[in-house]
């Protein structure tokens, strides 16, 4: 009977699922540099279309307000070009040579990139700025990398570390996996839908279900071993996923995957409600989190890093996905346990906390399947 039910429930997944193939693409852009022998650098920013739409509006709207004609720096095509950069040596503002957009294609998408080149004073710590870039998106992520001969350093630009300081000799390993670890650990805490995912199989985790109905575990050892099963079923899935998307094996549309892990969410929390799944929540966490691992590997898809490097980032992006997940855990799980048997945990914590959470979980559903942006996180 079990074994129905879960195999109902998978294919009631696979069906809904393939539904969702249109949904909100989280903003993403990259600034890519160069190295010349002489010491020049020359770059190129790319960015999709709708977030340069974005972009230009905003810097329209600050023009307009600020009165000051001239203070952008206008390309033929109307762009607002490279307004928002600034890259610093020695406290010194570098002379930014902006060329026209042009447009681009990169794994079958088209996109612009701008390009500009400037000169360096010599292999002092350069520092790249985004001066006022987030307004438009502080969801937005910038990823940098600077390629030398030999050598490739990336980082990434957020509304929270809106620069990015880089030596022009320092190959960077270890900066790059504190930079990459920390994005991992960022990547869960702001990722709500994330959160609420393993909220949600973590609420049932210190109760069996009985005789038709939830019940409390009679000790410590049973709720610790099933969240040990949902913790590691959920850590393999997006690992194996957030290697083999970072590798670029296996691929999938970043708008599906935002879909169907706002899916993942509405029945993880509709299974406390209406159990479908009940002593294989594990199996749960392991098969949405096939699909979480690919939207965490959002961060790393576009790099295109040569082995050594993708190899650094995705080891430090996974444990810091790793820490941030285990921070949670050990903040919530033994709040959870000391209030299963009471009496308000059942009907407010998991039926009414579970409903929360798929009422929220629907609304990015519609969200992102319509492009509506309604949510407000």
């Amino acid at each position: 009977m079990e074994n129905n039910r879960l195999k109902y429930f998978l294919l009631f997944v696979v069906a809904i699922a393939a539904s969702l193939a249109f949904a909100h693409q989280p903003g993403n852009s990259s600034i890519v540099m160069y190295q010349e022998e002489d010491g020049s650098i020359r770059g190129e920013y790319h960015v999709a279309d709708v977030d340069l739409t974005a972009i230009n509006l905003m810097l329209e709207d600050r023009h307009n307000r600020l009165n000051s004609p001239g203070s952008f720096a206008q390309t033929e095509n109307g762009a607002q070009g490279l307004a928002f950069l600034r890259i610093f040596q020695a406290g010194q503002a570098l002379d930014i040579e902006i060329g026209d957009p042009e447009r681009v294609e990169t794994d079958g998408r088209l996109h612009t990139m701008i390009p500009f080149t400037l000169n360096t004073n010599g292999n002092s710590e350069m520092e790249v700025a985004l001066v006022n870039f987030f307004d438009f998106d502080p969801q937005h992520r910038v990823v940098t990398s600077l390629e030398q001969v030999g050598d490739r350093k990336v980082g990434l630009m957020t509304m929270d570390k809106a620069t990015w300081a880089i030596s022009l000799q320092e190959p960077g390993a270890l900066g790059q996996f504190v930079t990459f670890t920390w994005e991992g650990v960022f990547h869960i805490w702001i990722g709500i839908d994330h959160i609420l995912f393993l909220v949600a199989l973590l609420l049932p985790s210190v109760l069996r279900f009985r005789g038709g109905r939830w019940e409390p575990v009679s000790g410590f050892h049973d709720a610790f071993i099933n969240v040990i099963k949902v913790v590691t079923a959920f850590t393999i899935a997006h690992s194996i996923t957030l290697s083999l998307a970072a590798l670029q094996i296996v691929t999938l549309p970043s708008t599906f995957v935002e879909s169907v892990i706002a899916l993942s969410v509405v029945l993880a929390a509709l299974n406390n409600l209406i159990p479908v799944v009940r002593d294989r929540t594990w199996a749960v966490a392991f098969g949405f989190g096939l699909i979480h691992g690919f939207g965490f590997a959002n961060v790393l898809a576009d790099l295109s890093l040569p082995s050594g490097t993708l190899a650094i980032a995705l080891l430090s992006f996974n444990v810091g996905v790793e820490l941030g997940q285990l921070a949670i855990v050990v903040v919530m799980f033994p709040i959870i346990f000391l209030l299963r048997d009471n009496r308000i945990y059942q009907p407010l914590k998991l039926r009414f906390g579970s409903a929360v959470i798929a009422l929220i979980a629907s609304g990015w559903m519609v969200d992102r399947i319509f492009g509506l942006e309604f949510m407000p996180f």
